[in-house]
């Protein structure tokens, strides 16, 4: 997913994993958006869940490929 920072306004990328753990985030802390981190300017930028859903169509509550089943 690209991001274009609000700050410096420079963009840069966030990979799959962690579009579905800020997913997993938003819906286990019912927050209204996620703060992701500027690498250039190290602002923050709000990110809602919706743009994250069309990043990750195929996301699902709890399903998120980070979390790794006890064993």
């Amino acid at each position: 997913m690209q991001v274009h920072c609000t700050n410096c306004h420079r963009p840069f990328a966030i990979n799959k994993e962690t579009v579905n753990a800020a997913l997993d985030e938003i819906h286990n802390e019912d927050l209204s958006h996620y703060n992701a981190i500027c690498p250039h300017c190290r602002r923050s930028n709000r990110i809602s869940p919706k743009e994250l859903k069309r990043a990750a169509p195929d996301w699902k509550p709890g399903e998120s490929s980070t979390t790794q089943p006890e064993e």
